[in-house]
């Protein structure tokens, strides 16, 4: 189980994370909803992260190339889903 501490909020805070968790994620705990908006919170910098990435046509081709061998490296001796499922191949 994971460490449990306190934390003081202002009335108003704690109203509104009540709401969020109540409205949002369905009535979870306020701890839960905190850990949901912390996570929707990182997922938002990494989307901000590849809006810059794909402002700067260099960077952004420069992501794309990597991304391209790092895929291609992902599949290094699997079998095609031709070569194992040939009756799909019509």
């Amino acid at each position: 189980m994971a460490n449990v501490t306190s934390m003081q909020l202002d009335s108003e805070t704690r109203n509104q994370l009540a709401a969020i968790a109540e409205r949002d994620f369905h009535g979870v705990s306020l701890g839960e909803a905190l850990k949901r908006l912390v996570r929707e919170y990182k997922i938002n910098q990494i989307m901000r992260r590849y809006e810059q990435l794909r402002a700067d046509p260099d960077e952004w081709a420069s992501y794309q190339s990597e991304a391209k061998l790092t895929d291609n490296v992902a599949g290094d001796g699997l079998p095609s889903a031709d070569d194992e499922y040939p009756e799909y191949n019509r």
